[in-house]
């Protein structure tokens, strides 16, 4: 699947993340007021890195995955992260100013102001009946209480909050959509209509010449400004207007008690002096009066929005007590408020129209325009009373022709002014109250001021109107530009949260409290509009109680993990990104995707440093600061850390080389000059080497990556397996006891056939790994071939032509490394010394304690098969005790603060981001969008999965969209294009041309989720579940298309959308979808580029989608509670049910989980595959080569050489299966892991107990018969192998210990461990249980090496003559080209020590004859 997937250039779950955390440092709790302002303090230093790239700064913004709210925003927004903060204003730190004015422009102008002010206004004027329940459930108490709710529900400013959640069935949802539509398309028609009639009739005027001529220009100029408006104004102008009509009746609405409490404020203060300097001096002074009415007080506050700009004060005050309403007006000499839109909208909506009799306009014969009962149009309309009243005095004219009025106005926020009587007391008095009452509207945003004056041409009236009532919307709302963030004030969406509410702060609270706050739903700053809720099992760890117990009765009591999770950019998204125009330092235009990548990763890097300063310091505060960032993208954490892994074995692998090259010289040198063999050791050692290197660099040539399991295995194994052939070729020379050339060819000939077997072996057993499907086993396992094929050339072709020139050179009697200087003697004296470590490892330990006397022998027998049950026992034990996985935690050292980030996740937030992706599924088919669906809702309904909304899903929002409860027309940014399905038109070749992305209801017949339809009542539900609706829910004329029946089917019956289109239309739907709502659900692949928008960097949604649909993706998903690698792998079982093994429909999980876990859902049947295969092709090769070599010799019938090899075959299966379980087991006791690595360790216990089998077993199977017992074929075995195998076993020992020094606790048990294990299980079964057990074998099948004949033919003297000098060039009777050296009685034999059963029989000197020295080949 992820193969699969990759062809379309996916390749993971789209983003990169950063995970950084806060852990207490004495274990206690971590929600208290200075350990968060100590974790936000971190926070804010790690986003304001930095760093330096060809001259530009990059920053957090320029990487960080998103930073807008829509086109046009990027840079504009900080950058999205979730946070346990977010519960707390203090987090609101990283909202910079401009963020602040682009939050309060693009989100709560977007979704308060724009789509609900005006829909109030239609919800008031044309829903009463069908919102009367709603209406005054928000302003009685009484009726509230009545129907179950708190009487705090009874809030007029929830009347905002309702209109945007109802559902769109909700009879007053419906009556203010449909309403909204016509009413604001009539309001268009009809004020476009007007001004288009007036232009005419002012034309008509002024032709006929009836106009007064000094009118004429003011009304041509007229007629242009109508005929101008008649042609340009839209459905957006007509939107604006409504809003700001209805924000002007909302006024004294929402405002009339504050109004009267601040009059009543005023009065207590000012009115009795008011009325003792009127009564003295000032008797012109309007003193308010003592009360006012609501009338009174919802007129003044009409007048003030309609009275004058006031550029001295912009807020004023509706108080109707001024001299004039510029802001300088004396006070209490006066009935004018101070300042207001500029625009006077109190006259009669859509009068105009009325004049114009508009609706009529079309049909001549039923037009009757009001000036036609007036005698005509009037010939001086704007002195007309009519037409000032009709005409001029219509809200609608006044606002639009408000655009052709310039106005030299400022934004300013002085205070207001106070009385001027000359009375100091009141005059004192007064400015001080008035002071105090005055209102501070403007910010710096407010263009023009007095410190911006804006673009250099004029301003319009409308401009400055849009300004005042923008400012008093922000004041009725409590937000201040620039200043107010989410934090501040909250748009009432979210669980706890009300509209023009804050979150709560840390700051100066006890613990309590901020435990309280701590135990409410978390959502990140939209209050759960795009995300939902944020699960807190992925942020918050050490809870008590635990979190799927916490709420607001039962709130937490602590908490000692804290994590923040950052979403990074991809290199191509960040290259796209860096070009945006809004970019602080301006657009970077010269940087690609692999510049980028480096980017990130010096990025990822540079914010770890800051986040984790001081985590070692115990005394640097009171939280430890720890962080682990991915992959993705770009390298992170783990890879960092797996290259320092990687590249931190060349001082281990120097130091073993070197050990093993210092323990051959001392194996191999010698006293006598002539004898050692220190050089030509350390060239075979060199040798080996460099075939290891070789192979590294032809398997990198073939683009196979260097990774740990190459790194941390292969030198210490390869080099040892090379360097044990090295031997067995040193030792074979060694026992020629001669320099001849028949010695240097018996010796090689003696060392072919296991070497290549052993080699053979070793090879295919290194292919077998290729079964597996981990990359770091399989390419590891391919540069192991590469490295036994290099070892093998270099070994068998290389080498020996070193060891000839050294045997040259013993016979010129040359000193040993100074080959230059001669020796006192000739090289022939040196020719068959005896060994003193032969004689010390065989003759004074192995053969007494193993070969030696009967009952010895026996008794160690004995107890060596014992001990060989014991280790079989403990591997069948430890196997059934078996624990699979590797977590991050034992990849990190565990000094670094990465080991710790780890640990900590997985005690206490082990939680993993996961996804759901289809490949080319029949999209089109309605039960396979349920299917879908089903599958979706299935895997997250699972134990390990957090809860998210069905709408979160791409298929489930597009079949919503082509519903008629579609809600994206709701907050449309082109009042002008609708967003629905239902209102886009299809045009195709098809004979569906010319329908509409209608989508359909069918029943549900999978068992989809219904949507949780709240009203109000009872506990708050975070999540809104399916997107299924019962049929109380419903639209009637859904259901009756849906074929529901009242009599039969009840109101709860679920239906389901659905989509049944043509292949055409549903893609082309499908592309206006994501181009209309401009959405990012789902993963899509296209056949062309999108769009980009008028500033570089952003781009629309408006690609063409490749058809059919070859794959796509679902949301991000997290899953959690994975303490332990068994839980994850019941996560991916439990999921994988509902996804991967779904038989009817195909989808696959993906996800760090998967993709690295997957491994061990059957990593112990992988290892039994490798294990029984390895074994099979060990058995396998090694009878293939016995059969060959000795059938050859034609010594034997073929039937005895088949059954012979055969046998000895199955006994070296036998003992490498035996290595191999004991080898499992007693690694898995000591505490390995299944996994990759170690199932790789393992199988390497084949390619030692294979080293060590196939020479005994093959050399035991070739002893000469004149041998007649096992006991003495093995004697004659082990004389020679026991030097060779131990110097193996010591130099492979000596790599694998080397590994217990790495400071990566990983290495240590994943690699040395299981291998040490190695090392000592198959020397032991090797060399100790193996020859043992052959003493016994003594079947005539088993006796495949010359004949008695042959043998005595050499040696007279029979078994007892079988000694060392048949190294001498005249031992054997033949010297014929062809020979094989074995039937010409070249034997390496050795004096077989045997106790006779009754007498021992006298030793026999060989005869010491001076053999005339031979002279060396030419």
């Amino acid at each position: 699947d992820n193969k699969y997937a990759a062809r379309f250039g996916k390749v993971d779950l789209g983003t990169s993340s950063i995970a950084a955390m806060a852990i207490s440092r004495d274990g206690g709790n971590i929600f208290t007021p200075d350990r968060l302002e100590e974790i936000r303090a971190r926070m804010e230093a790690a986003e304001e890195a930095t760093l330096e790239w060809k001259g530009h700064t990059i920053t957090w913004e320029d990487v960080c995955a998103s930073n807008n709210v829509g086109l046009g925003t990027t840079y504009e927004f900080p950058c999205a992260r979730i946070t346990p903060l977010d519960y707390f204003q203090e987090a609101g730190w990283f909202f910079e100013e401009n963020d602040r004015v682009t939050w309060r422009n693009s989100v709560i102008r977007k979704s308060i102001v724009k789509p609900i002010i005006p829909r109030f206004g239609i919800m008031s004027q044309y829903c009463p009946t069908q919102c009367q329940h709603q209406i005054t459930l928000r302003n009685s108490e009484a009726y509230a209480v009545l129907n179950g709710y708190d009487a705090s529900y009874a809030n007029p400013l929830g009347l905002l909050g309702d209109i945007a959640s109802m559902e769109m069935n909700d009879p007053c949802k419906r009556c203010i959509e449909e309403n909204f539509e016509v009413q604001i398309n009539n309001l268009l028609l009809a004020t476009k209509g007007s001004f288009g009639v007036l232009a005419q009739q002012i034309g008509i005027l002024i032709q006929s010449g009836a106009a007064d001529p000094s009118s004429v220009p003011q009304l041509a100029t007229l007629a242009g400004q109508y005929g101008q408006l008649a042609q340009s104004l839209t459905r957006a102008d007509a939107e604006e207007f409504f809003t700001y009509y209805t924000t002007r009746g909302l006024y004294p609405a929402f405002n009339l008690d504050g109004y009267k409490e601040a009059y009543d404020q005023l009065v207590a203060v000012l009115r009795t002096p008011c009325l003792q300097v009127k009564a003295t001096t000032r008797p012109d002074l309007i003193c308010p009066n003592e009360t006012v009415t609501d009338d009174e007080a919802e007129q003044a506050m009409l007048d003030h929005a309609d009275g004058p700009f006031s550029s001295y004060n912009t807020a004023g005050s509706p108080f109707p007590w001024w001299s004039d309403a510029s802001g300088t007006g004396k006070l209490f000499e006066g009935t004018s408020g101070v300042s207001g839109s500029g625009i006077n909208m109190a006259g009669e909506l859509l009068s105009m129209a009325f004049y114009t009799d508009i609706l009529n306009v079309q049909n001549p014969p039923a037009w009757n325009p009001l000036w036609d009962g007036l005698g005509g149009f009037p010939t001086d309309p704007l002195n007309h009373p009519v037409y000032q009243q009709t005409v001029l005095g219509d809200p609608t004219y006044n606002w639009f022709m408000a655009v052709y009025e310039t106005q030299d106005s400022i934004c300013q926020n002085n205070n207001l002014t106070g009385t001027q009587t000359q009375v100091v007391a009141l005059d004192v008095g007064s400015a001080f109250a008035m002071q105090e009452a005055t209102q501070n509207w403007c910010t710096k945003h407010d263009v023009p001021n007095k410190d911006n004056s804006g673009r250099e041409t004029s301003y319009t009236k409308q401009h400055f109107s849009i300004m005042w009532y923008d400012l008093f919307i922000d004041t009725f709302l409590g937000i201040e530009q620039g200043v107010d963030s989410p934090f501040t004030w909250t748009l009432g969406q979210g669980c706890g949260y009300s509209l023009a509410g804050e979150r709560d702060q840390y700051a100066d609270s006890n613990e309590t409290s901020v435990l309280a706050s701590a135990s409410e739903i978390l959502y990140y700053i939209d209050e759960g509009t795009s995300v939902g809720p944020i699960d807190r099992n992925i942020l918050i760890g050490g809870a008590n109680p635990s979190i799927e117990e916490i709420s607001s009765e039962n709130p937490l009591e602590e908490a000692t993990v804290i994590q923040s999770l950052y979403a990074i950019a991809f290199p191509e998204n960040v290259v796209k990104k860096v070009k945006n125009c809004n970019r602080p330092g301006g657009a970077i235009e010269d940087m690609n995707a692999a510049e980028a990548e480096e980017i990130l990763e010096n990025f990822k890097e540079e914010m770890e440093k800051i986040w984790v300063k001081g985590w070692n310091d115990d005394n640097d505060g009171e939280v430890q600061f720890v962080y682990f960032s991915d992959d993705a993208g770009s390298v992170g954490t783990t890879g960092r850390t797996l290259l320092d892994i990687t590249l931190d074995n060349g001082k281990l692998m120097s130091i073993s080389i070197c050990l093993i090259a210092i323990f051959s010289i001392i194996l191999l040198i010698s006293p006598d000059w002539i004898e050692s063999r220190v050089l030509v050791t350390l060239i075979g050692v060199s040798l080996v080497v460099l075939a290891y290197f070789a192979s590294l660099g032809l398997a990198i040539l073939f683009d196979i990556k260097i990774n740990i399991s190459t790194a941390w295995t292969l030198p210490f194994i390869i080099i040892g397996i090379g360097v044990d052939d090295v031997y067995i070729v040193l030792m074979s020379l060694k026992k020629q006891g001669g320099y001849s050339h028949r010695s240097f060819l018996r010796a090689m000939r003696e060392v072919a056939v296991p070497v290549t077997m052993t080699s053979v072996v070793n090879c295919l057993m290194f292919a077998v790994m290729n079964i597996s499907d981990i990359p770091a086993v399989y390419l590891t396992a391919t540069v192991a071939v590469i490295c036994v094929i290099a070892l093998y050339m270099g070994v068998l072709f290389c080498f020996p032509a070193y060891c000839w020139l050294d045997m040259e050179r013993q016979a010129a009697g040359k000193m040993d490394v100074f080959f230059c200087l001669n020796s006192d003697s000739d090289g022939s004296s040196h020719a068959g010394k005896e060994d003193k470590r032969q004689v010390w490892l065989y003759e004074k330990f192995y053969y007494p304690v193993v070969l030696g006397a009967p009952v010895v022998r026996i008794v160690v027998h004995m107890l060596l098969f014992l001990g060989a049950l014991a280790l079989l026992g403990a591997g069948i034990y430890g196997m059934t005790e078996r624990e699979v996985g590797l977590g991050l935690e034992d990849f990190f050292p565990v000094n670094s603060q990465a080991f710790v980030w780890a640990d900590t996740r997985t005690q206490e937030l082990a939680s993993w981001a996961i996804g759901m992706n289809w490949g080319e599924i029949e999209y089109t088919d309605p039960m396979t969008q349920q299917k879908m669906i089903k599958q979706f809702e299935d895997v997250v309904s699972t134990s390990k999965v957090a809860e998210m909304n069905t709408d979160q899903l791409w298929m489930s929002k597009f079949l919503i969209w082509s519903t008629r409860h579609c809600t994206s027309n709701f907050d449309r940014d082109d009042p002008n294009t609708y967003l629905c399905g239902m209102e886009q038109t299809y045009e195709g070749d098809g004979d569906d041309s010319g329908t509409v992305c209608a989508g359909g209801w069918m029943k549900n017949a999978v068992g989809l989720r219904d949507k949780t339809i709240s009203d109000g009542r009872g506990d708050c539900e975070p999540f809104s579940g399916g997107i299924c609706r019962p049929a109380s829910q419903m639209f009637a004329e859904d259901l009756a298309l849906a074929g529901h029946i009242n009599e039969t089917d009840s109101d709860t019956t679920s239906y389901c959308p659905f989509a049944e289109w043509s292949d055409g239309k549903f893609k082309w739907c499908l592309e206006q979808w994501r181009n209309l709502t401009n959405t990012g659900s789902g993963e899509f692949i296209t056949d062309s580029d999108p769009t980009p928008t008028e500033c570089a960097g952003e781009f629309y949604r408006d690609e063409s989608i490749q058809w059919p649909i070859p794959l796509t993706t679902g949301p991000s998903m997290w899953a959690f509670d994975l303490q332990s690698h068994e839980l994850t792998l019941d996560l991916l079982s439990e999921t994988r049910k509902f996804c991967d093994n779904d038989p009817e429909l195909h989808c696959w999980m993906d996800g760090i989980p998967y993709d690295y876990w997957s491994q061990y859902e059957n990593v112990f049947e992988v290892l039994m595959e490798l294990s029984f295969t390895s074994v099979a092709v060990g058995f396998a090769v090694a009878w293939i080569f016995l059969f060959g070599k000795i059938f050859g010799e034609k010594r034997h019938s073929f039937s005895k050489v088949f059954c012979g090899t055969l046998a000895a075959a199955l006994i070296i299966g036998v003992a490498i299966l035996i290595c191999l379980m004991a080898t499992i087991g007693i690694s898995i006791l000591a505490g390995v892991n299944l996994t990759g690595f170690s199932n790789m360790s393992f199988v390497l216990s084949i390619a030692f107990s294979v080293e060590y089998s196939v020479h005994v077993v093959s050399r035991w199977l070739r002893a000469p018969l004149i041998l007649t017992s096992s006991l003495e074929r093995v004697q004659y075995t082990m004389s020679f192998l026991m030097l060779p195998t131990f110097m193996a076993w010591i130099s492979s020992t000596i790599g694998v210990v080397c590994l217990a020094f790495t400071e990566f606790s990983f290495t240590e048990v994943f690699f040395f461990r299981p291998l040490i294990i190695v090392m000592m299980v198959t020397y032991y079964i090797g060399v100790y249980v193996l020859p043992a057990f052959l003493c016994y074998m003594n079947a005539d099948i088993f006796k495949l090496g010359k004949t008695e004949e042959e043998s005595r033919s050499i040696h007279p003297g029979g078994a007892s003559d079988l000694k060392l000098d048949e190294g001498d060039e005249n031992g054997g009777p033949s010297d014929e080209p062809g020979d094989d050296g074995e039937k010409d009685g070249v034997e390496l034999a050795v004096e077989v020590k045997e106790e006779a059963p009754k007498e021992e029989a006298p030793k026999e000197e060989a005869p010491k004859e001076e053999t005339p020295k031979e002279e060396a080949p030419k």
